[in-house]
């Protein structure tokens, strides 16, 4: 039987006039019993926003519900012991917070509402699009504002217009003038992605409920997004004031093309997407033929206090013959580069197309968001858990032997910078690194130089390790450099000293729909023949 716990975040003044008063937080230990769930009600105004954390002892699914037990967003990924909440009610009601479990499970609960402000000046509009300017005209002119949206998205989302059709707009010929709409918003609608890293604002189209916001994009651009309407204006720090876009970001309703990362379909957790005609080839991660399972295990280690999933793929094709030296490739993120990234898929497509050899895979997960934040940037004890820990119970797990020479690290982000910091600490066991998005602008707390990683290349002598590096040109505003010049600088550093580094830059942002297209351009160039590069 569900266990239900009533939390009233709001009085009855607070529908009113004193909306704005009430903060009652909640620190709240739970325990669910095997196949049971539990169940937090709250009644919210529109618009209200609440934020939290659920932590766990094994994994769990928590999602809120309306009223009447209808979904209306899943909180967790798949296998999650850990959920952060962020939502804004869509409307006054009374909604729920469910926790599930197949498992008997325990853990903590903290939730809290977070106070709003008077929303900023809306910004100005810029009419670039030839297809919006109609649009205002037929406004103007008195046309519902139904008929008027029904043409402008007739052939969805975003608009993507040719130099030849918008001349004033200066294109080149290698751009498009892409246009984000929405309808229906109270102050303001936020764009969730790249090109901008600042959450763009979309522009109000005179007085009515139409959004828009263009961008001159390249050509080859691939990237995933959501938007964001009426995103609660917090009283906090600038930084809670940039996360409140999670409690309303959503997919766009006007586009056909979406993805939903973790299989997860609610509004929420589904993605749209853009790929304009030149955009990178995805044919690697696409394919029936069943795959073999990679083998998990739960691997605690002695020197970090922590235990984590690490996932084990045989490929086809590799003889596992006792004390063979075969390929590896090790990835971070290991339940992301399962799911977001179907890495099993591109290896099993590079390796039947005899572009790399047959490899044994590691996906290596994190224990928790908080562990990924401590142990990814340039840790050094993470650096010695990769060598006397990982790598020996691999080997004890496969009977197989790697070298440095055939052995790489890959990862996104963090597990981009933490691929490269890995292997400065032991290249003699990981001779290959793998970084998309590498998080190159990180510099240890306390510590006011940038760039901390691609300064300890530069002073150390040259090391044999090899590189792929790639980054975004979206990736400009993250850090005191940006992604983006963070990678340019290492690139430089390490050619200038002698290393053997390409480096690839793809019209994207920070984003996993890309790299998922280009995680085997990576592979290949250091998996594979010699003769290919």
């Amino acid at each position: 039987m569900a266990r239900t716990i009533l939390m009233v975040l709001t009085t009855i003044m607070a529908w009113t006039a004193s909306a704005g008063q009430v903060a009652l937080p909640v620190s709240q230990a739970f325990s669910i019993s095997s196949g049971e769930s539990w169940t937090l009600s709250m009644k919210l105004a529109e618009g209200e926003y609440i934020r939290g954390q659920v932590s766990a002892d094994r994994p769990f699914t928590a999602l809120v519900a309306d009223a009447e037990g209808t979904p209306v967003r899943q909180l967790t990924s798949p296998g999650a012991s850990e959920a952060f909440i962020h939502f804004s009610a869509p409307r006054q009601g009374k909604y729920e917070l469910v926790l599930k479990a197949a498992y008997e499970v325990s853990g903590q609960l903290d939730l809290a509402r977070v106070e709003s402000r008077q929303p900023d000046e809306s910004p100005q509009p810029e009419l670039l699009s030839a297809r919006v300017r109609d649009a205002q005209e037929q406004l103007d002119q008195s046309m519902a504002e139904d008929d008027v949206w029904r043409q402008l998205t007739d052939g969805g989302t975003p608009l993507v217009e040719r130099p030849e059709q918008v001349p004033e707009a200066g294109l080149a010929p290698d751009e498009r003038l892409v246009t984000f709409l929405w309808r229906g918003a109270r102050d303001r609608v936020l764009l969730f992605g790249a090109p901008g890293y600042e959450h763009d604002p979309l522009y109000r189209l005179g007085d009515s409920n139409l959004w828009y916001r263009s961008y001159r994009l390249p050509a080859d651009t691939r990237m995933s997004y959501q938007l964001a309407p009426d995103v609660p204006w917090v009283k906090r720090t600038a930084r809670d004031q940039r996360v409140a876009i999670m409690a309303t970001r959503q997919q766009d309703p006007a586009n056909p093309r979406s993805w939903s990362p973790e299989g997860v379909e609610d509004i929420y957790n589904t993605l749209s997407i853009l790929e304009l005609e030149n955009a990178p080839s995805a044919a690697l991660t696409e394919g029936e033929r069943e795959l073999p399972a990679p083998r998990r295990f739960r691997l605690y280690s002695e020197r970090l206090g922590n235990t984590r999933d690490v996932d084990i793929l045989v490929s086809e094709g590799l003889e596992p013959v006792p004390g063979a030296v075969v390929p590896l490739a090790i990835f971070f993120d290991g339940h992301d580069y399962q799911s977001k990234v179907p890495t099993p898929r591109i290896l099993d497509n590079l390796i039947r197309a005899g572009r790399i050899p047959p490899v044994m895979a590691v996906f290596v997960s994190n224990p928790s968001r908080k562990a990924r934040t401590t142990e990814l940037p340039c840790n050094a004890d993470f650096a010695d858990f990769m060598v006397e820990e990982l790598l020996p119970f691999v080997e004890r797990q496969t009977g197989l032997a790697f070298t440095g020479e055939q052995t790489l690290l890959a990862g996104a982000s963090f597990g981009g910078l933490a691929a490269a910091c890995v292997a400065y600490h032991h290249s003699e066991h990981f001779g290959l690194v793998l970084s998309q998005s590498g998080s190159f602008w990180w510099s240890p707390q306390g510590d006011d130089r940038p760039e901390w990683l691609n300064a300890r290349y530069a002073q150390s002598p040259r090391l044999p390790i090899r590189f792929y590096l790639s980054a975004g040109r979206f990736e400009t505003d993250f850090g005191e450099s940006g992604i983006l010049n963070a990678t340019r600088q290492l690139d430089q550093i390490l050619t200038l000293k002698g290393y053997d580094v390409h480096m690839d830059e793809f019209s994207a942002g920070h984003d996993y729909f890309h790299w998922r297209a280009t995680l085997g351009l990576g592979l290949e160039h250091l998996l594979g023949p010699l003769t290919s590069r």
